[in-house]
């Protein structure tokens, strides 16, 4: 799994540089709006993850988090009046395979995530050729437990929220750099005699590149 992740990275990283040395030659967008209309993008992104979990009956809990690798597609569509921003997007991510861990007693239990979707709104301004926005939106993780005697898998809804600035190289394409973190729903697992509570988050740093067409 590691080695298919090693590749998912690559590609990701490769599609970055592709995107930008396309966009470089092309100038059909609007010098004065370089951030206006639809547009497509890939990242690379730094997860740190907590399980943030609990334990009934009580007892003392230890939690490690752990930061890992993933990278993402994401697509929006973005309007630029002036020096106001206002967007829409929603990504996808495939998330690292480091699980954070709750210890308890002689239990250790891990969350691994997935893969993430996102859909939020962006907001900001623009000064010259950087818009500097805030973002805040639905986010929804595919989480799987390890080291149970029986695990499961659920998908847990949550909210995103963070900001970033985005620089524009040419009227078509645009680098980025956003921080976002998530906070989950709650989530009830059943091991053994005790019952583990789960409380995710996620600080996530992203680097990606834009294509706007």
């Amino acid at each position: 799994m590691k080695t298919f992740t090693k590749k998912i990275l690559t590609v990701t990283l490769s599609s970055i540089g592709m995107l930008t040395l396309q966009a470089a030659t092309a100038y059909s967008a609007d010098e004065n709006t370089p951030f206006d209309g639809p547009y497509i993008g890939v990242g690379a992104a730094i997860n740190k993850s907590n399980s943030g979990a609990s334990i009934t009956p009580s007892a003392t809990t230890t939690l490690e988090s752990k930061s890992k690798l993933s990278e993402g597609i994401y697509v929006g569509y973005g309007k630029q009046m002036d020096q106001v921003y206002l967007g829409i997007e929603g990504g996808f991510y495939f998330n690292g395979n480091v699980t954070p861990t709750a210890t308890f007693g002689a239990t250790s239990a891990g969350l691994k995530s997935k893969n993430t979707l996102d859909l939020s709104a962006r907001a900001g301004f623009v000064a010259g050729k950087a818009l500097i926005y805030g973002v805040t939106g639905y986010t929804s993780t595919n989480y799987e437990t390890t080291d149970l005697v029986v695990n499961a898998q659920k998908r847990l809804n949550g909210i995103r929220y963070g900001g970033g600035i985005e620089y524009a190289i040419t009227p078509n394409a645009s680098f980025r750099a956003e921080y976002t973190h998530a906070n989950y729903k709650e989530w009830d697992v059943a091991s053994g005699t005790n019952n583990i509570t789960f409380d995710p988050s996620e600080h996530r740093f992203v680097i990606g590149s834009v294509f706007r067409f």
